[in-house]
């Protein structure tokens, strides 16, 4: 099964998993200096890659790197001219990236590559750091146990009495989920190794002050706390407001 690119105020089909674009995703994860030619020296962030049809959907990005679509097909009920979908991401054409693979690959559709990133308004800025939820997300599924018990996680920041802020990972449980006492623990530990494999700034901060660590994991039934109301909602929003 490939995966899709969509937005429930745009259409499901804006671009498409394919066999070159699969391919591509699993060079930038091995490879570094792919990663480096085609996003930036800096990004560790592994994105989605999909192609597209520019024919069909046309895309631009912003100065931030936030995509911008354009729809006029008959075939949408109400069209969109350089729609701000929100989400974060690179444009690259096909024989750029074919070009950086180092080798002539054959694929069905010579499309333009779309590298997502997701949301723009989800990430949380802690202590120089930039905490993605995407980085968020592989520390809290691999390797977990206990992953099958959640359904989402949304995050945000918490002001203390002394005025010290700490990032909170809030995870909600499937419905009927029942948790076990270790699992806020491990979802914790495993969130805090993958932020310091991949972020230098998050790693640079653990080792100027250990408390940076003190990253906060809260546990919620299906439909509790941040999640209440959210139950048939398409997408999930992240809070990355202060409290």
């Amino acid at each position: 099964m490939r995966s899709g690119y969509g937005a429930s105020d745009l259409t499901i089909g804006i671009a498409g998993e394919t066999d070159f674009s699969v391919t591509v995703r699993r060079r930038l994860r091995t490879d570094p200096a792919l990663r480096a030619a085609l996003l930036g020296a800096d990004e560790h962030r592994l994105p989605m890659v999909f192609q597209y049809n520019p024919l069909e959907t046309y895309l631009e990005t912003t100065a931030d790197n936030e995509i911008l679509c354009t729809i006029t097909s008959t075939a949408v009920r109400n069209p969109r001219l350089r729609y701000n979908v929100g989400d974060e991401g690179r444009l690259i054409p096909f024989p750029v990236v074919a070009a950086h693979l180092g080798k002539a690959e054959k694929a069905e559709m010579r499309l333009p590559l779309l590298f997502l990133f997701g949301r723009t308004d989800s990430t949380i800025s802690y202590l120089g750091a930039h905490l993605y939820p995407q980085d968020v997300e592989y520390g809290l599924y691999s390797g977990n146990p206990h992953a099958h018990l959640l359904e989402s996680f949304c995050l945000s920041l918490h002001e203390q009495t002394d005025l010290e802020v700490r990032p909170v990972v809030h995870l909600q449980l499937r419905l009927g989920a029942l948790p076990s006492a270790s699992l806020a623990t491990t979802c914790r530990d495993g969130i805090l190794r993958h932020l310091a494999s991949v972020s230098r700034d998050f790693a640079a901060s653990l080792r100027e002050d250990p408390s940076a660590g003190d990253l906060r994991v809260e546990v919620h039934d299906f439909g509790a706390g941040p999640f209440a109301g959210t139950a048939g909602k398409i997408k999930n929003s992240y809070l990355a407001g202060v409290r």
